[in-house]
């Protein structure tokens, strides 16, 4: 190839300086000494037009790159609708059981409290659960828990647990008993004794039973061994510890006051009275008794701050707790199987579309890869 030659000639004015100071290099500005140089200067092709030949073509070449990735990307999008529709058809099933379940627990509330069997055991509370069975016994305070902070209105608080022993079989169970606030955790600090510490075998509690549930992997784990604060209800964990039987009975809500015998019915035989003597006559027996006047009595009622103030727990609503979201997850899942299968079709259809190659794009592919050796 050609190559042109030029010399760099200085300009009209730079000849001029030349000749006034009488040099053919040199000139003196401001008593300062500059050098005018001469230079030739060298312009040269930058383009080589001997491209490298491939016995690729550009199409082949990027085809084999793009083959593996879109048959995975077209299997997940097969894989898609099929799953979520699969997913939904099992939260229509998840749907119906769990409406069954509220249904049935729905009737149970509606039954009246009955005694607990004697025999009841922890694999009988699922078919029992949201049932109100009434309890009998007695209270150990001396070894109450907790599990908290629960906040209530506003106000934060504790849901206590205390051990309860059956009269008629001796057993001692976990009795949730409600909320209480946080400065009456203390049982110095509680008033209405009667009812926010009841003493005495004969107290009487109406309770929801609750299937025991372990504690999941995600929740909290009691962070003192020693304590007797829970951040969840881990009732296994809480019968091993006082020796009861792992059930999670829930005390109702009741405002009404109520006033329990502190000690057992007497028997004839702790009167002092010979069993055997019973058809002897007393001369006591024969003097007229008085009858004590009855009075009428009035059933008090308190409300919930007068409670939260005294340091009475507050006892659980009757109502189911048990959510029933599976409508929700049917809907998205089913919807979810909609969309991917629109996209499926029309990937497909674009999928089909590009395997013949138009004359256009082939050149712009053609000039792509002799741009890139060159």
């Amino acid at each position: 190839m050609a190559l042109s030659l030029y010399l760099r000639i200085p300009s009209r004015r730079a000849c001029n300086l030349l000749n006034t100071s009488g040099q053919s290099n040199y000139r003196v500005v401001n008593g300062i000494s500059h050098k005018l140089l001469l230079s030739r200067g060298l312009i040269t092709s930058t383009v080589d037009w001997k491209p490298i030949k491939t016995e690729k073509t550009p199409n082949e070449e990027s085809q084999n790159k793009s083959t593996l990735g879109k048959k995975i990307a077209l299997g997940l999008m097969i894989a898609m609708p099929v799953i979520a529709f699969g997913l939904g058809t099992w939260q229509l099933k998840r749907l119906a059981w769990k409406t069954q379940l509220i249904a049935e627990c729905e009737t149970k509330l509606t039954y009246d409290p009955i005694k607990l069997p004697k025999n009841f055991t922890v694999d009988m509370c699922e078919d029992w659960e949201y049932r109100k069975v009434l309890l009998k016994g007695k209270f150990l305070h001396e070894q109450e828990m907790f599990v908290g902070p629960r906040v209530r209105n506003g106000h934060k608080g504790y849901y206590l647990i205390t051990p309860f022993i059956r009269n008629d079989t001796g057993e001692k169970l976990l009795i949730e008993r409600g909320w209480i606030a946080e400065e009456k955790v203390p049982p110095e600090n509680r008033t209405l004794h009667h009812l926010s510490m009841p003493e005495g075998n004969n107290v009487e509690v109406v309770c929801l039973i609750r299937p025991p549930k372990e504690r999941g992997s995600l929740q909290w784990e009691q962070e003192d061994k020693q304590s007797r604060l829970w951040q969840v209800a881990d009732i296994y964990d809480m019968a091993a510890k006082v020796g009861c039987t792992p059930i999670h009975f829930q005390a109702l809500y009741d405002m009404k006051d109520h006033h329990w015998d502190t000690n057992d019915k007497q028997s004839t035989a702790s009167n002092g009275k010979s069993s055997w003597k019973f058809w002897q006559k007393n001369e006591a027996d024969k003097q007229p008794v008085k009858q004590p006047v009855k009075r009428p009595t009035f059933e008090k009622e308190f409300d919930e701050l007068q409670f939260a103030r005294a340091g009475v727990p507050i006892g659980k609503q009757p109502k189911i707790d048990l959510r029933n979201n599976h409508l929700q997850y049917l809907v998205t899942w089913y919807g979810l199987s909609l969309l991917s299968s629109i996209f499926l079709i029309v990937a497909l259809r674009k999928y089909n579309k590009g395997t013949a190659i138009a004359p256009d794009q082939l050149k712009s592919d053609k000039l792509k890869h002799a741009k890139k050796y060159m």
